[in-house]
């Protein structure tokens, strides 16, 4: 079996029940294929790099996926009948130590505990030329 990440981005119009509702069919979608959902991940209503038909914002969930090599292409398609869904990318995980904790799942108060790195010392300034 091969490993996959799948993102995608739903409407940020979809209620939480909708967005639940959108989530449980993938999840049985994979179940149903035989695949193992290894990750999930809910990043939640973030902003947009760009405008997309109008909407500054998404919905963002993240799936790591343990499967054949076909069910991919079967996700991706459902993904693109699936009019909720505004954009997705799945891609192969290579090396099992890609598949950590996510960079957006890393808490703000993490980040604010970790020790500042240290500073370059500063540059020693040649000592004048003596006068003669």
């Amino acid at each position: 079996m091969l490993q996959y990440e799948s993102i995608y981005i739903a409407d940020p119009a979809l209620t939480d029940d909708e967005f639940e509702e959108l989530i449980k069919g993938h999840e049985q979608l994979i179940s149903s294929a035989g695949a193992r959902l290894v990750k999930l991940e809910r990043w939640g209503r973030r902003r947009l790099s760009y405008t997309i038909d109008g909407r500054e914002e998404g919905l963002y969930v993240l799936m790591v996926i343990e499967c054949g090599a076909e069910f991919p292409r079967e996700l991706e398609r459902r993904y693109r009948m699936n009019d909720r869904i505004i954009r997705h990318l799945t891609v192969r995980v290579e090396h099992e130590s890609q598949l950590g904790p996510s960079p957006m799942m890393k808490t703000r108060t993490a980040e604010r505990d970790e020790p500042p790195s240290p500073a370059p010392p500063a540059p020693v300034a040649a000592p004048p030329p003596a006068a003669t």
